[in-house]
């Protein structure tokens, strides 16, 4: 409902004017608007000398000093001073120059130094060196040296190992164990009671192509028609033979995928 104003006539008591009944009722239905649902067309000002609130219809709620300021309108809510400031619309929140979020990114940073954050990716920023996280992939790194991480992998760049062990895989550590290698390779090693007719060793465990190469050796001087031989290998199992017909301990190291 618009405003309702009462007519008071040209001149004083002249006739011209709201009969009274009419004109408090026009008194009442503006009271039972403000009362029931308030609309400021306007501005609507509640302040002093040093701090004011605003409402306006365009301006939005303004609430503020000398120093520090706080708008909010249909599309925007800022919270600022001279020296940083916070903004809010509907896709991004931001505050100063150091913190800005939306919908898909959130983004911290200067001149200098970022860090950003979206939906498929985190961004640790230097001018020196970088860090990003995707759901798969890790990279830490700058223009000369990187690491990355995914599901399946690590690479680095470059890399000083400082302790006495570095540890690829898994390994058994026996008489009869195993370790990795890099690039996929894998060592086995361990012995076998071998003669002229038998001697399987089954590895500890299995190649998943193939063991490239094996060698043995029967660590006995006692008789040197010991020495011993592969005569077959695969991925799981190596044939040991030696000259004589004792039996003998033969020890054996495979290299393989």
């Amino acid at each position: 409902m618009a405003q309702q104003t009462i007519n008071i006539g040209s001149a004083a008591n002249d006739g011209t004017g709201d009969p009274i009944r009419d004109a408090f009722d026009k008194v009442n239905d503006n009271f039972n608007e403000m009362y029931g649902s308030f609309v400021a067309t306007g501005s609507v000002t509640v302040g002093n000398s040093t701090v004011n609130s605003v409402v306006s219809n365009t301006g939005g709620l303004v609430t503020g000093s000398s120093t520090v300021n706080a708008v909010a309108n249909s599309t925007n809510f800022a919270v600022a001073n001279s020296t940083t400031s916070a903004v809010l619309d509907p896709g991004t929140l931001t505050i100063g120059s150091n913190l800005s979020i939306n919908t898909s990114k959130v983004t911290v940073g200067n001149s200098t130094v970022n860090t950003t954050y979206n939906v498929g990716e985190l961004t640790l920023k230097t001018a020196a060196s970088n860090a990003t996280l995707t759901p798969t992939t890790m990279y830490v790194g700058n223009s000369t040296v990187y690491t990355s991480v995914n599901t399946t992998h690590v690479h680095t760049g470059s890399a000083n190992l400082t302790s006495n062990t570095l540890t690829l895989g898994t390994s058994t550590d026996s008489a009869n164990g195993y370790t990795y290698l890099p690039n996929g390779f894998k060592m086995i090693w361990g012995s076998v009671e071998a003669n002229s007719t038998t001697g399987t060793a089954v590895f500890t465990s299995a190649y998943s192509t193939n063991a490239y190469v094996v060698t043995a050796t029967s660590n006995t001087s006692s008789d040197v028609t010991y020495s011993a031989a592969v005569v077959a290998q695969n991925n799981s199992v190596v044939e040991i033979r030696t000259s004589n017909a004792t039996l003998t301990t033969v020890y054996f190291t495979a290299i393989g995928k």
